[in-house]
């Protein structure tokens, strides 16, 4: 019994030094953004770290507005779910989990999963922060909160194990809150649930193996389809921006125009950003499509995801917030000049991106 809790002790230790010095290792990745996180997020740091908990106790409180907690949720778990699939390499040790699995016991690898997704889950962690803070009446008022830490457990699990059940789950849980009907925080509670839990159920979709790739264009395809999370972090994470900022526009009207002007620069982040997968894509493919005499064609192909992304993108922002339309060719040129330094000074694209969009926002 000793020999068997020190080797599953050695196998945590081993697991925990794996994750952060991926971790790390994904920090240094960041470079390009070091001095973005420098002068927008440092400072406003504490501000990030209030709006946080302002917004969990909106939804600890949603039992006077259901539908605006609801909402804020799905939000949440939008985003809760990006991050974690951005950490999940370093989560789940991915580089060796083949190694894992011919040394060590699966439940220990699950054991150990759970204990990273926990420590990963800053906002898990933070809702467990107010739920000890609550006293059991208040507990008896609001026991769709229970429900919604649930739903944020679920997510972080769905993103290791089941991430097409998570799509699903949240494609379906945003319809529920955008129907026209009247219901109560834990009967919008109870609904997510039985969505999440219904959502494993269905059976993943695959088709990008019975593509012919006989073009540049289904050569973008199958890859975007079989690389589809890549997309799918940045439109959750868009989507949940966007409908923040509509409730935002609800509350303050009279700053729709630099809100719009937020969520204009946003968009153009999150899509230009694409075209670091695309370099990466072109950069493992280039000789080959040079030995089929496509080189040419292939470097233009890599610029045109992004921009199609962009468009997408576009039209979602307008038919959610409005813009002016001059922002249409100044986010088309915008989002090139993105592209430029994402392939030729990456170190320079987020200061580029910062100055613009104070700019943008001085001129709204």
């Amino acid at each position: 019994m000793i020999d068997y809790f020190a080797r599953y002790i050695s196998f945590l230790s081993f697991r925990y030094l794996a994750y952060t010095t991926t971790l790390k290792s994904m920090l240094s990745q960041l470079k390009s953004f070091s001095l973005l996180f420098a002068l927008v997020l440092g400072p406003a740091f504490l501000g990030l770290v209030l709006l946080l908990f302002l917004g969990l106790g909106k939804i600890v409180d949603s039992y006077a507005a259901p539908a605006y907690g609801a909402k804020l949720a799905v939000v949440y778990l939008l985003l809760e779910s990006a991050m974690l699939w951005a950490m999940t390499p370093a989560i789940k040790n991915a580089q060796n989990r083949a190694f894992q699995r011919s040394l060590f016991k699966s439940s220990w690898r699950v054991c150990v999963d759970c204990k990273l997704l926990f420590l990963s889950n800053a906002w898990l962690i933070a809702s467990l922060l107010i739920a000890m803070d609550l006293s059991l009446k208040q507990w008896l008022q609001v026991p769709h909160f229970l429900l919604f830490m649930l739903l944020q457990w679920f997510c972080g699990v769905f993103v290791l194990y089941r991430p097409c059940a998570l799509f699903y789950s949240l494609l379906l849980s945003s319809v529920l809150v955008l129907l026209p009907v009247s219901l109560t925080s834990l009967q919008y509670f109870l609904g997510f649930v039985a969505i999440f839990c219904c959502s494993t159920l269905i059976p993943p979709v695959r088709i990008s193996h019975k593509l012919k790739v006989h073009s540049l264009a289904l050569f973008w395809l199958s890859y975007f389809l079989q690389n589809s999370w890549s997309l799918i972090w940045r439109g959750s994470v868009l989507l949940a921006c966007l409908l923040a900022l509509l409730q935002l526009i609800a509350v303050r009207s009279d700053f729709s125009d630099l809100i719009q002007a937020v969520g204009f620069s946003v968009c153009v982040l999150l899509t230009s950003s694409l075209q670091f997968d695309c370099l990466a894509v072109f950069n493992k493919y280039r000789l080959f499509f040079q030995s089929a005499n496509l080189g040419k064609q292939f470097y233009i192909s890599q610029f045109l995801p992004s921009l199609i992304f962009f468009a997408v993108a576009l039209v979602v922002l307008i038919s959610m917030l409005g813009t002016n339309l001059s922002y249409i060719p100044i986010g088309a040129v915008w989002c090139v000049l993105q592209q430029y330094l994402a392939q030729k000074k990456p170190a320079h694209y987020a200061l580029v991106w910062f100055v613009i969009t104070i700019g943008i926002m001085f001129i709204a």
